[in-house]
């Protein structure tokens, strides 16, 4: 896997976007130890454990579905958990540079952010409270995580102000993709099922009486259609039918071959002029749009903001973080744990690592963040 040079996750990212910071308050494990200081500002234990938390978070949830998670090999020689905890050591510095670069240039929030500050917190404080152990581990207390979301939300006014100043070239990354490639196909449609997700999550076939009754149930709803009945009042008038809409881009997986192969075909508010049937049921699709460019637009905008978070981060890396001065305390920040701390004994998921599971699985996340609180903080 290739190695990333970007700083915070995107759990992370997301947790500010949303408003929903988490910070360490006091406790005998957090207090005071001192972690690593920016110039000659200090960040303790307490101070990083916001980060460890949000990190061990994502981590935990892959946990749940991989048990070797936390020691697979991130690149050679580096397992998730020492990736994770490189990328909470940068996230934390980032975040600290980012907060006294907007100190320095006047930024203050508005009576208005703050008062937002403290109902998200609010919210937050109601589901973290009575878990007592998470509490004791983490040292969070409703105080500060006011006071650490306030200083997110300050260094975040940095961040869109440097963001703001970088050029990209959008006519030349709009110009690379590729519009037919991402044309989508926007589809509403009439459904009967012939098969059913039982409680393991596998589909199994309805009985030869149900699915008979499904087959009755579309062919009179094509008459309907065919007869100008819309496919809401039709699926109101029967139980056994559906609708809904459906949207793809070809060969996406969004929709059955069976599904697009018919769909395609149709021009605009053209229906089919039979029952399309898959592995899950029976058909009626109507096309709404065959040329929406949603999902092209998404693309770009996509790209873009990928530009955007790369120049942040060039810059960062090579002239913002060049002006100050970081010392890490190893003595301390060797002792910590990745997946063990902040994550209280019972819920931890340990196991050693098989011949098989070395790599991190293809659909989970890893800690290559963004680097950035991303242009939705604006």
């Amino acid at each position: 896997m290739k190695k990333s040079k970007k700083i915070i996750t995107r759990l992370l990212v997301m947790a500010l976007t949303a408003g929903m910071i988490f910070a360490a308050g006091c406790s005998k494990k957090t207090d005071s130890t001192l972690v690593v200081t920016v110039n000659d500002e200090k960040l303790t234990m307490q101070d990083m454990m916001y980060f460890i938390y949000a990190m061990e978070a994502q981590g935990q949830m892959y946990a749940q579905y991989y048990p070797t998670y936390w020691d697979m090999e991130y690149s050679e020689g580096v397992t998730m958990r020492d990736q994770m905890k490189t990328s909470v050591m940068d996230a934390a510095v980032m975040w600290e540079i980012l907060y006294q670069k907007s100190k320095d240039a006047g930024n203050t929030l508005t009576d208005e952010e703050k008062t937002s500050i403290e109902t998200d917190v609010e919210s937050l404080w109601t589901s973290l409270k009575d878990d007592e152990e998470r509490l004791k581990l983490t040292g969070f207390t409703k105080e500060n995580l006011i006071k650490a979301q306030e200083k997110l939300q300050l260094a975040d006014k940095y961040y869109q102000t440097v963001l703001d100043s970088l050029e990209v070239k959008e006519d030349e990354i709009k110009a690379g993709i590729d519009k037919e490639t991402y044309r989508q196909y926007d589809t509403e449609y009439l459904y009967a099922a012939t098969a059913k997700y039982n409680e393991s999550y596998q589909l199994e076939e309805l009985t030869d009486e149900e699915k008979a009754a499904a087959k009755d149930a579309i062919e009179q709803a094509l008459k309907d259609v065919q007869a100008g009945k819309a496919f809401a009042d039709i699926a109101k008038d029967n139980e056994a039918l559906t609708t809904t809409t459906l949207n793809f881009v070809k060969d996406d997986g969004t929709a059955d071959a069976e599904y697009q192969e018919a769909a395609m075909k149709l021009k605009n508010d053209e229906v089919t002029d039979g029952i399309i049937e898959t592995s899950k049921g029976y058909y009626i699709i109507k096309m709404t749009d065959n040329n929406s460019t949603e999902s092209y637009d998404a693309a770009v905008t996509e790209a873009i903001s990928n530009a955007k978070t790369e120049a942040f981060t060039d810059k960062y890396e090579n002239e913002i973080k060049k002006e100050y001065t970081i010392t890490v305390n190893d003595k301390v920040w060797d002792t910590v744990v990745m997946g063990q701390t902040t994550i209280p004994e019972a819920e931890r998921i340990t196991s050693t690592p098989t011949p098989e599971a070395t790599a991190t699985p293809e659909a989970t996340a890893t800690p290559e963040a963004t680097a950035t609180p991303t242009e939705s903080g604006k």
